[in-house]
């Protein structure tokens, strides 16, 4: 039994508690000091003194274990010329004395911040880096990659390599390849990567858990159990859950990149939600669409900036809703990619002819609902469609929101607080590696629908702003709702997992600007200590 008291607990909007005891791993009792201390019997007492405490953060969608990996390579992310990303290419080849037996493998660039030349780096452009070395670098968001021409021949990527689950092997007015490759066409590297071991793996997994603690997450819908690497990767969460290594609840999200995958994998005896508390299979997930930053979000009209482009539908309708049909008639969750307008529509479209007149009860959703119009979030609401979005990713479409799609579609897109105010169930994540999954940094932009660096004098939109109770219900409640666990966690509540977090800073009245700057003081999952700022 322990019993916490002195604190500012959060169990609603405008609702707090001062004491709680927890015991095995429920929280037994909430109240004031005083009523506690007549109920406590024999245990460990935890003053908190003053410090507010929030349930577990749940991000409800991101790739763990590609974040895990992330963390070990060259970082490119947030470099602000193409000149610098050259040179750092150029320095770790020489630093790590790197053969042409060797790849050099990173992602994160962004072309948008670069101030010397705001386009995506080519052949020519890495070749500078290395003539001999392969080199290959994937965009933010993951739906591009770039190679030099070593790496072009080293994967043997030529004119007449076919690309087998949509996307493009973008070629000069030659016909030559560029090196750049979009959506569907980064599978004909990533499929000659060398794969890290298992035991790697879980040591990353290990690793890279201590900081999701540390952030004060305690549960997360993973996306990194993908085609072919399907059972390997379940296999490696399965291992770390019967070793009692995990300190993060899991939801797996399986990924069809390459929906000829998907009956193959409905008959090796998986089921939806098979599993326990700590690991558990999830959704299936496909994508429609591509990213804004790379011009590959599908939009029912052209680009303002590049009028001869309306990004990229990765599939046909008719193959989605094939693939759907085929998951929900298996009993299993949907997730779907979607940013563009059309593409979000598509996803719209296959559900509806899917589900008909049924309830949505399998709790399909739609992930990132960015590009959006007010029809489409009717639709949405209308069917009780779920929304799995990232007011982090302010922080880079901002700059370029504008110009990519025009005043019109800007003024309708990332419309959170209209979709809460129709009732939509949205539940925030971080889409890690993507960005950072410190939770505080997507929770300031969901609050303040402003960039955390540089922010602009009048924030984006601001009526769609929400409140931090919101925000901090989006990242709790609603990624517990996400994965049917709204009974059981997500809240602090009698009778609920004790997955709670201490912080260092009350998040409710710290200004706004600052929330991102919030630390944990300590997180609990299954009432234990699995992060302390005073032991570290």
């Amino acid at each position: 039994m322990k019993w916490f008291k002195n604190g500012k607990i959060y169990l609603n909007e405008n609702e707090f508690a001062e004491s709680m005891i927890i015991e095995n791993n429920r929280i037994s009792r909430i109240g004031d000091n005083d009523q506690l201390a007549y109920e406590f019997n024999n245990g460990e007492i935890i003053d908190l003194n003053g410090r507010t405490v929030i349930p577990g953060l749940i991000d409800s969608h991101l790739h763990f274990l590609m974040t895990a990996e992330f963390l070990s390579l060259l970082p490119i992310t947030g470099v602000s010329s193409m000149k610098e990303l050259i040179e750092r290419c150029r320095s770790y080849i020489l630093n790590n004395q790197l053969s042409a037996d060797d790849v050099l493998y990173s992602e994160g660039w962004n072309q948008t911040l670069f101030t010397d030349d705001k386009r995506m780096p080519e052949r020519s452009d890495l070749d500078q880096a290395s003539m001999t070395i392969p080199i290959v670098l994937v965009r933010v968001d993951r739906h591009v990659m770039s190679l030099n021409s070593a790496a072009l021949q080293h994967f043997n990527i030529t004119t007449e390599s076919i690309v087998a689950t949509g996307g493009e092997i973008q070629k000069d007015h030659y016909g030559e390849p560029t090196g750049i490759l979009t959506e569907g066409a980064l599978d004909l590297v990533k499929a000659q990567l060398p794969a890290a071991t298992i035991e790697v793996k879980k040591t990353m997994i290990k690793n890279t858990m201590t900081l999701a603690n540390q952030y004060g997450i305690t549960s997360m819908h993973t996306n990194d159990a993908k085609d072919e690497t399907i059972e390997e990767t379940l296999f490696v969460y399965s291992e770390l859950e019967d070793e009692q290594a995990l300190t993060v609840r899991f939801y797996q999200q399986i990924w069809f990149n390459n929906g000829n995958y998907l009956p193959d994998f409905l008959t090796r005896g998986f089921s939806f939600r098979k599993g326990t508390d700590w690991n558990r299979i999830g959704p299936i997930k496909f994508f429609i669409d591509g990213t804004l930053g790379a011009r590959t979000a599908a939009l029912r009209e052209p680009y303002a900036d590049d009028q001869s482009s309306k990004g990229i539908l990765t599939k046909s309708e008719e193959t989605l809703t094939s693939e759907v049909k085929l998951a929900v008639d298996n009993g299993y969750q949907v997730i779907i990619h979607g940013i563009g307008d059309q593409g979000i529509e598509t996803i719209l479209n296959a559900y509806d002819a899917v589900l008909g007149d049924e309830p949505n009860t399998l709790r399909l959703g739609i992930n990132h609902m960015q590009i959006t119009g007010l029809d489409l979030i009717d639709r949405v609401a209308d069917k009780d469609y779920l929304t799995y979005v990232q007011p982090i990713f302010l922080e880079d479409d901002i700059p370029i929101l504008y110009d990519r799609i025009g005043s019109q579609r800007a003024e309708t897109s990332y419309l959170f607080n209209t979709m809460k105010k129709k009732g939509i169930h949205q539940s925030f994540s971080s889409d890690a590696p993507i960005v950072s999954f410190n939770p505080f940094e997507n929770i300031q932009c969901a609050v303040t629908r402003n960039r955390l660096t540089d922010p602009l004098d009048i924030p984006y939109l601001p009526d769609e702003a929400m409140t931090v109770s919101e925000a901090i219900d989006a990242y709790t409640y609603e990624g517990a709702y996400a994965s049917f666990d709204e009974d059981k966690k997500g809240r602090i509540r009698e009778g609920y997992l004790a997955d709670f977090v201490v912080l260092n800073q009350d998040i409710f009245t710290v200004e706004q600007s600052k929330i991102k700057d919030i630390t944990v003081h300590s997180t609990y999952v299954d009432g234990n200590e699995v992060y302390s700022e005073e032991k570290t």
